[in-house]
């Protein structure tokens, strides 16, 4: 398999955390040195902000821009290596007894995962928020359960000024969910899928 990305380093330590991202994120790389010739398909180097400047390369990033977080990490090497997709982050959320959440940068899916609570949900939702470097910020919530759903529209909006909450009709959702079972996928997760990339009804609070 030819790889889009090569890590660059000598320091044992950074390379172990640019390792481990990326492992995390499901994306695999070229391992050089830095200075070292690349090979042609690589379209972004991974490196330290001491060693950027020995690498000869157009697309070079530094695992201190790139930062800790799991999604703000992804969000930042996907805008490089695609730089054509729209600037944008799309939230979906399945409320229920178990919330599914699905992240979408650029229509690429980074997060997919289930949470326990309203208020793990929230906290979760506001910090990929504030954290991301996309202009077009939309948060979508399925309308099953309606109470929930406009509490945590109610809960956003009042935390979060910049991004657009949708409500949307959760119908179908889970037969479709249902169609391809893949194990590895929670079937809330699955529906967060749908969610997120359905267009609902702006949601304005109180």
């Amino acid at each position: 398999m030819q790889h889009e990305i090569a890590v660059a380093t000598l320091d044992g330590r950074a390379y172990y955390k640019i390792m481990t991202m990326l492992r995390e994120i499901g994306m695999q790389f070229d391992d050089v040195k830095p200075g070292e010739s690349l090979s042609p398909n690589i379209k972004l180097v991974i490196t330290t902000e001491k060693e950027k400047n020995l690498i000869d390369f157009e697309a070079v990033l530094s695992i201190e821009e790139l930062g800790e977080d799991p999604y703000v990490f992804e969000e930042g090497i996907i805008k490089h290596l695609y730089s054509d997709l729209e600037d944008s982050i799309i939230i979906g959320i399945d409320p229920g007894k178990r919330i599914g959440i699905a992240v979408y940068y650029g229509q690429k899916e980074v997060i997919g995962e289930v949470l326990n609570s309203v208020d793990g949900t929230i906290a979760k939702i506001v910090k990929l928020i504030e954290n991301t470097h996309a202009k077009k910020k939309i948060i979508r919530i399925g309308d099953g359960k309606p109470k929930m759903a406009e509490n945590i529209a109610d809960e956003l909006s009042r935390c979060l000024k910049d991004a657009t909450i949708e409500l949307v009709d959760e119908r179908g959702t889970s037969s479709l969910s249902k169609a391809k079972p893949n194990k590895k996928v929670a079937r809330d997760q699955r529906s967060a899928m749908i969610i997120a990339l359905r267009q609902g009804k702006k949601y304005v609070g109180d």
